[in-house]
């Protein structure tokens, strides 16, 4: 396993943060996060941060409304988001391939955070859920993350669970059923520490496939 880097810890703050930007709805203060994202993340130039930003940021408002998200219109904006990042990264998935697989995460991590809000609401206790509960999520982050660097889902695996298992977090804070709304930030971006840690081990090629 590869030593923590600053940079894995770098991106994981940024992350934790823009997550809440945009629970909060906050979509300057977000898009100024997905500038730094793009440029410590993908080592875009700021001209080229500054337009996957604006295309990331309308798909992510398109989609935002709960009961009213333009999926069409947020798969626009997705598809034309990754063609800056495939040439930023070097992908071989194609842009409509990787605007699917993101879309994919955000309407399945919507459904099992909105089941597991009802479950709470209806007496089920504040706990982190199993691994197998949030599956269709950590799935959906590992095929992703497989686009995004050339891999495979099975090699992704670990960093799929981990920013899961972040993203279970957050749901209890934007549900409003958080007993340490202060800590379980702190834990988010421990999670996503280790997520980001992990996709370093592959994509330095540290990390032996399963």
């Amino acid at each position: 396993m590869t030593a923590p880097t600053d940079r894995a810890d770098r991106i994981a703050r940024i992350e934790t943060d823009l997550w809440e930007a945009y629970y909060q709805r906050e979509w300057l203060r977000e898009f100024r996060l997905l500038i730094a994202m793009h440029r410590e993340f993908m080592g875009m130039s700021l001209p080229a941060a500054v337009a996957a930003s604006y295309l990331a940021a309308r798909a992510a408002i398109a989609f935002a409304p709960l009961d009213a998200s333009d999926l069409e219109g947020a798969h626009r904006y997705l598809a034309r988001y990754y063609q800056h990042v495939r040439r930023a990264l070097g992908c071989t998935a194609g842009a409509v391939d990787l605007a699917d697989r993101e879309l994919h995460y955000w309407v399945v991590h919507r459904a099992v955070a909105r089941r597991r809000l009802a479950e709470v609401a209806a007496g089920r206790p504040v706990d982190d859920p199993p691994l197998a509960e949030i599956a269709p999520v950590s799935d959906a982050f590992a095929s992703l993350h497989a686009g995004l660097f050339n891999s495979t889902p099975q090699v992704m695996r670990d960093s799929g669970i981990y920013r899961a298992q972040a993203a279970a977090i957050v749901d209890r804070i934007s549900g409003r059923y958080s007993p340490d709304v202060a800590g379980d930030w702190q834990r988010v971006e421990e999670h996503l520490r280790l997520a980001y840690r992990a996709i370093e081990e592959v994509t330095q090629g540290t990390r032996e496939p399963v």
